[in-house]
């Protein structure tokens, strides 16, 4: 007998069991009944919100430009206005300031200061804006404070350059006087432009050449009276170099060196009575200065004389100077004595070929040749010859000439090379 498995849990039916329960559908009313759909009229028809209603441009535009508006702009304006112009100041202020100190863009000019002993930071800051070097005291004295400088300068004379930074300045007024050796050298009458170069770069190495050189050719000396409106020529100073003993500090500028040259010239030669001789002379200074550099090499014991004898050839119907100097100026540094092939050198300073005076002086000429041309003594004479020992002979004529240059060994004067 077949046995039917028991329906324990009377999940099946049949055989006394239950029979399957029914599903209910949405039996907690958990899903919504569906609306009936709404019939035409009573579907409300929907309305846009409403927006305010907009200004008339009339009333927009006087609105804008009411009086309190045009107020309100006005301050604001003059408010942005005022700042920006204490900006503009504060910066042109702070420019001013960080140029100075830091030396950036400076006139490159040499100014002596002298410092008394004792003098306070803010005396010397003082000192250094009248002397034309600094132009904010207070801001050197608070950079002296910053590098603990305040109260630690020394006194006495003290070459400055305004292009210097602070920090150079500070080290040149702190330098003692064990820190400034002093080096002496000498410009010798006769002594060209070149050769000085040479003694003080070359030889004494007191001085750099290409810092020298730069300041005697292009260096704006236009404070010196005499020296505005020069004619361009090789070199430049060349004659202004006046001849005498000077002193340096060790570690001068090329610069102050040669003004201190200038000034010696300034003072010993434009003095009040050479300036009336000037004024009374047909020639410039210039030329004068050119003339006495000639004189200076081919002159002897009788400058002064010999200075007529060129005045006369420069009136004369044969304005031939004939100075072997100008040849040897033109020619290479070493070069033996003068030949008549050098005289046909094609140069503006071969006074053989070129009438009247050369485009500048050929050489430094001291005192006494520039007293001669200043006050020349009265001769009719055309030609001089120059002996070893600086004696001078004069004559009127060629054939007088020619029997002079026979009394004498390696003569200078003119027309000496035959």
């Amino acid at each position: 007998m077949d046995q039917k498995k028991r329906n324990i849990t009377g999940a099946y039916p049949g055989a006394g069991g239950a029979s399957p329960a029914k599903k209910i559908k949405n039996p907690a009313g958990s899903y919504p009944a569906p609306k009936k759909p709404l019939v035409k009229d009573q579907i409300k028809e929907e309305r846009p919100l409403e927006q305010p209603a907009a200004r008339p441009k009339k009333f927009q535009a006087k609105m804008l430009f009411s009086k309190e508006n045009l107020l309100q702009y006005r301050n604001t304006l003059i408010y942005y206005s005022c700042i920006l112009v204490v900006s503009i100041f504060l910066a042109a202020y702070l420019c001013g300031v960080g140029n100075e100190v830091l030396g950036l863009i400076r006139p490159d000019k040499e100014v002596v200061v002298t410092l008394e002993e004792g003098s306070s930071t803010g005396a010397i800051a003082r000192e250094l804006k009248k002397a034309g070097i600094i132009e904010h005291p207070v801001v050197f004295r608070l950079y002296s404070m910053l590098k603990k400088a305040d109260g630690k300068y020394e006194h006495g004379e003290f070459t400055v350059n305004c292009k210097d930074d602070y920090n150079h300045i500070i080290a040149t007024l702190r330098a003692t006087s064990e820190d400034k050796k002093v080096l002496s050298f000498e410009i010798h009458e006769g002594q060209t432009q070149e050769e000085l170069v040479a003694d003080l770069c070359d030889s004494k190495k007191y001085l750099k050449r290409e810092e020298l050189e730069k300041v005697l050719q292009t260096y704006d000396f236009s404070d010196y009276s005499f020296l505005k409106k020069l004619p361009e020529r090789n070199y430049r100073l060349e004659g202004y170099l006046y001849p005498g003993e000077y002193e340096m500090v060790k570690g001068e500028s090329a610069l102050a060196v040669v003004e201190r040259i200038l000034d010696r010239f300034e003072e010993q030669v434009l003095t009040e009575e050479n300036k009336k001789l000037i004024k009374r002379s047909k020639y410039s200074l210039d030329e004068l200065i050119t003339l006495a550099s000639i004189l200076q090499e081919e002159g002897g014991k009788e400058l002064a004389k010999g200075a007529q004898v060129y005045f006369n050839r420069l009136k004369s119907d044969f304005p031939y100077l004939q100075s072997q100097a100008t040849v040897a100026y033109i020619l290479p540094a070493g070069h033996e004595k003068i030949t008549t092939e050098d005289l046909t050198a094609r140069d503006s300073y071969n006074t053989y070929l070129n009438e009247g005076l050369t485009p500048g002086p050929i050489s430094n000429p001291g005192k006494d040749a520039i007293g001669a041309v200043l006050s020349p003594e009265e001769t009719d004479a055309l030609y001089f010859v120059t002996d070893e020992t600086g004696e001078m002979y004069f004559s009127e004529s060629l054939a007088d000439h020619r029997n002079d240059l026979k009394k004498a060994e390696s003569p200078r004067g003119t027309e000496t090379v035959v």
